[in-house]
């Protein structure tokens, strides 16, 4: 009867029916444990007897050095972001809008103009200068090569 079943299955269900087909002569002994060639039994990993955040004893060799980088990384940072430019819209309106109120208290500038920006270099410092060696326009001194021979007398 079997053998007429196999032949009538589909193939998938042949191998299944085989199967069942199959005497069961096993012994009554267990069957035997997989240990994967270690004998049974599995090294207790160190990080298992370890306890949550204890480290350990002694610091290896790379460490200090990342410690170090850590805090100088973080310095670096704060001081960078501490010291970075203010770039609000706020921050640029007030700056244009103090720079067109000192435009118009010179007399420079009747009417401002939509669309054109005051607060530039140009609007904010005097480049013309009247004698080109000096532009910046400061009084001569020359007390400093008096004092040198002063003290060059002082030296005799």
């Amino acid at each position: 009867m079997t053998f007429s079943l196999l032949h009538r299955a589909t193939p998938l269900a042949r191998g299944t029916l085989r199967r069942l087909a199959v005497p069961t002569a096993r012994p009554s002994a267990p069957a035997p444990r997989r240990t994967m060639a270690g004998g049974g039994h599995q090294p207790v990993s160190r990080s298992m007897e370890a306890k949550l955040f204890e480290g350990h004893p002694e610091n290896e060799g790379w460490e200090t050095t990342i410690y170090v980088t850590y805090a100088a990384s973080l310095v670096l940072i704060t001081f960078a972001l501490g010291f970075a430019p203010d770039t609000s819209i706020k921050t640029w309106a007030s700056s244009e809008a103090r720079a067109r109120l000192e435009l118009q208290a010179k007399g420079k500038l009747d009417q401002p103009v939509f669309g054109v920006h005051y607060d530039t270099p140009e609007n904010k410092y005097e480049f013309e200068s009247k004698n080109p060696d000096n532009p910046f326009d400061e009084e001569e001194d020359d007390d400093d090569d008096d004092d040198e021979e002063e003290e060059e007398d002082d030296d005799d």
